[in-house]
Order: structure tokens, then sequence, then C-alpha cells
């Protein structure tokens, strides 16, 4: 089977989220999953930990999560507020300016097409949640992002789409119960993944880069 090359992938992969009912085969997520643990880590330490979610199982985690979102009603939305630099609320506010038109097409509107479909994984037929165990020190959340784009970038290469979900950790209580994780086990990223819908509007869009001049500082 055709691999693009590294540097076709790194720039070609965009964000996926809609997806195909179309189930994603166990041999295509082991090699997927074996690139992702091919990811360097600090001393080799390999924190990560991989919880394919799929079927009966992902149907429960999708119904736990919504019901502790209907109870709490925790929100999150950068564009407002003052959580993050200002500099990184206007890059949110262009995103969601761009991404507009293709989800009005759904008649939604942003905020409730970002949240429902994070809380729901974007319909997406395998989820995977990565997590590490509590004790490891925060910086080891550097490896865990290595792992997660080391997965987003072989899923891509196959033909595949993905999504980071970070919003639905806001119900970290909920999930843990939902997947019987125990208290030591601290759930980092899940990644949604399957076969793109290519009639699906939102998948268009793809989000644009800062000017490198921006986010480079030399020293020599």
């Amino acid at each position: 089977m055709h691999r693009m090359d590294a540097l076709t992938c790194i720039r070609d992969r965009r964000t996926c989220r809609g997806f195909l009912s179309r189930p994603v085969p166990g041999s295509v997520m082991n090699d997927i999953l074996t690139d992702a643990a091919w990811a360097p880590s600090a001393s080799n330490q390999q924190p990560w930990h991989f919880h394919v979610i799929e079927g009966r199982s992902l149907g429960s985690l999708n119904e736990d999560v919504k019901r502790a979102h209907q109870e709490q009603r925790r929100g999150y939305d950068p564009s407002k507020g003052k959580t993050i630099p200002p500099q990184y609320v206007e890059r949110t506010k262009q995103l969601f300016r761009g991404i507009r038109p293709f989800i009005a097409q759904l008649g939604d509107g942003n905020a409730a097409f970002i949240e429902s479909g994070s809380f729901r994984f974007y319909d997406a037929p395998t989820v995977v949640l990565i997590t590490m165990h509590a004790d490891m020190p925060a910086v080891r959340y550097m490896d865990i992002g290595m792992t997660a784009q080391n997965l987003m970038l072989s899923a891509h290469a196959r033909g595949l789409g993905t999504c980071a979900v970070a919003l639905t950790l806001m119900y970290t209580d909920a999930v843990k119960t939902s997947l019987g994780l125990p208290d030591n086990i601290l759930p980092a990223l899940f990644i949604a993944l399957g076969y793109p819908d290519p009639d699906f509007p939102v998948n268009q869009f793809r989000s644009g880069r800062e000017a490198l001049e921006t986010c480079i500082t030399r020293h020599a």
C-alpha cells in the first residue's frame, strides 16, 4: 500500500470532524498504534497507555459524558474571558471566523458544534484515549504530545482522519468511571479516529498558521 512521504504527511494533515461509520480494521489500528509507540520519550520511559474505545464501550462513554455535561454544564471558550494571553485568544477567534461558514451549512453555531461534537467525539467509530500514570511529572505531557502526533500522522498516511479532543476531559470523573480507570491513571488526551466523510461540510475547512517570524527568536 502506498504511503505518503513524511513532509507531505506533516503539511497535508488536517483535523477531521465528520466520519463515516465504516469501522477501522484491527490490523490497521495496530499499525497506527505501533507507529505511535515509536515516539521519543524522556529516558525512553514511554509513559503512554492507549485505550482503544469502540462499539458498546464507546456508546456508553458518549452517554456518560453527555449526562455529566447536562448535569454540570461546564464550558470553556478561550475567545471570551481572560483565561489565556490576548494573542492566543485572537487566534481562536480567527479559527471560529474561518470555520463558521462551514458549520453554518449544518445549521449549528460555533459553540454548539464544537461542544456537542467534542462530547460525542464527532461520531467517530474509534476513539483512542491516551493516559499516563498520575505520579508522572507534568513535563511528561511532552511525551504524550509526541506519541499523539505520531498517531495522527500515521492515521493520515493510511487514509484516515483524526481529531484531538481535550474538551471532554472537563468531565474526567465521568470518563474514568465509564471506562473503569483506577485513581492512579490520568486521562491525557482523546483522539477521534476513522475514515473521513468527504461530503461533510466542516471537513473542507483547514485552519491556517501564523507567519513563521511571529514564533521565532533567533539567537546567534
